[in-house]
């Protein structure tokens, strides 16, 4: 079965499995995710160094990547465009976790071309439900 087939019948059945990339400098932050996402059947890989996202994305292929604005080794922003001008990455949805609810935070992340913003502190069901919904809506997209 085709792997974008393969997601869809998963979500289909309610037992959503997908990779998912998680990409923030806080290394408890990777940690919570992985283990909560793991919890709900995901594959989990972590980075905490902006510089290590596209290599990780090129080189593993997760179906969502979440990246903090927070990085100070690359901006965020700027991984973010690599990222979808790269035809390896570029169908992967971005969901951006922002540290402050501000405009200009916001509509940056967005002029990056990210699918989705969630703002730290976030509602880890909400974050895991829009991951889901984001992969959801990709694959549809893609596949």
């Amino acid at each position: 079965m085709p792997e974008t087939a393969r997601i869809k019948e998963d979500f289909r059945m309610g037992s959503p499995k997908a990779r998912i990339l998680i990409a923030d400098p806080d290394a408890d932050i990777n940690e919570s995710l992985r283990l909560y996402f793991e919890a709900y059947g995901h594959e989990v890989q972590t980075v905490s160094r902006a510089g290590d996202i596209s290599r990780m994305a090129r080189s593993w292929q997760p179906h969502a990547i979440l990246i903090s604005d927070e990085f100070r080794d690359k901006d965020p922003y700027r991984v973010c465009q690599e990222l979808l001008d790269d035809t390896l990455t570029g169908h992967i949805p971005l969901i951006m976790l922002l540290h402050l609810n501000e405009r200009q935070a916001r509509l940056g992340a967005l002029e990056a071309g990210v699918s989705d913003i969630i703002v730290k502190p976030f509602d880890i069901e909400e974050l895991r439900l829009r991951v889901e919904a984001a992969i959801r809506l990709s694959t549809l997209q893609t596949g």
